[in-house]
């Protein structure tokens, strides 16, 4: 079974935090070395590090999302174009609306989008994880749904989710902030442990550096080099939530559209579940994209 997450954030959060994006400057970090890096300056996507997921044949829909993840440049490509603020190109997850779309299982869609993981070809235990993202234009296109996440690579070994772990770095649905969580045994579903970034008059759309640091100790997330949340092993235990953070993750980034988490917050149900006509009329008019300028992990 490919890696899925069978539940959203819902409208509750077992430590719900919102957090302002400070102008103070980070303390230096301790040296780490580079384990993983992509920067997306190829011709293509590199598939010696990234698998591309496709709906109906490696992947099944949920959360409710309305889209089907496809194989294909119309919705996974590299744009070498100086004019995207990259550094050296890069990586675009571009939904497309694309009524009666019929996937692999037979199952219609409306929407195709891309959805790219390093499973089985980028894992690793602890260290720092990071990516320089860019949001779609326009950010407060309500029931957009990008995100840059990890799951156990014990998903398919036994470890079901949320058993295996799951760590959000970056999600966003169209308002203007983003949110981090985590997904385990008892905080899950409609009670993750999360919280959110405010941007404080900054524009969600903009380039920024989303991070997370893990040690055998917690987590620690960041935008642009300022620590937006902090949760330790200890606190989780104190708490009576497991901690199922000692083995491999790898990463994820994809696009979805609607679905339960885009729904929680806009209450949107008509056109699309968590979609609203408005922002379905932006990817129909190819308005809507998201750009990773490069992903990287470092380990002390």
């Amino acid at each position: 079974m490919a890696p899925r997450r069978l539940l959203a954030i819902g409208t509750a959060f077992a430590l719900l935090t919102t957090l302002p994006l400070l102008e103070a400057g980070a303390a230096p970090r301790e040296p780490r070395a580079e384990v993983f890096f992509d920067d997306f300056s190829g011709a293509e996507l590199d598939r010696s590090k990234w698998t591309v997921e496709v709906t109906g044949e490696n992947f099944g829909t949920v959360n409710q999302e309305q889209q089907a993840y496809i194989d294909s440049p119309e919705t996974i490509y590299l744009d070498p174009d100086p004019a995207t603020g990259a550094s050296n190109g890069a990586l675009a997850l571009h939904p497309r609306y694309a009524p009666g779309h019929q996937a692999p299982d037979g199952q219609t869609y409306d929407f195709v989008s891309g959805r790219v993981k390093t499973q089985d070809k980028v894992e690793f235990t602890y260290g720092s994880y990071s990516a320089r993202l860019k949001l779609p234009e326009n950010a407060t296109g309500s029931g957009l749904w990008p995100a840059f996440w990890s799951l156990g690579a014990n998903i398919d070994a036994g470890k079901p989710w949320p058993q295996c772990g799951e760590v959000d770095v970056m999600e966003h649905v169209g308002e203007p902030w983003t949110s981090v969580a985590m997904h385990g045994p008892e905080y899950n579903g409609d009670t993750p442990i999360a919280a959110r970034q405010n941007f404080e008059g900054k524009d969600p759309a903009d380039w920024h550096v989303y991070r997370v640091d893990w040690t055998p100790e917690g987590f620690t997330f960041f935008v642009d080099d300022t620590e937006t949340y902090r949760i330790t092993k200890q606190e989780m235990q104190s708490n009576g939530w497991t901690w199922v953070f000692d083995d491999p993750q790898f990463m994820i980034l994809n696009f979805a559209l609607g679905g339960v988490y885009p729904n929680a917050v806009n209450g949107v149900t008509e056109p699309y579940f968590g979609l609203p006509q408005s922002t379905v009329d932006k990817i129909a008019a190819g308005d809507v994209r998201y750009l990773v300028d490069w992903v990287r992990v470092e380990q002390s």
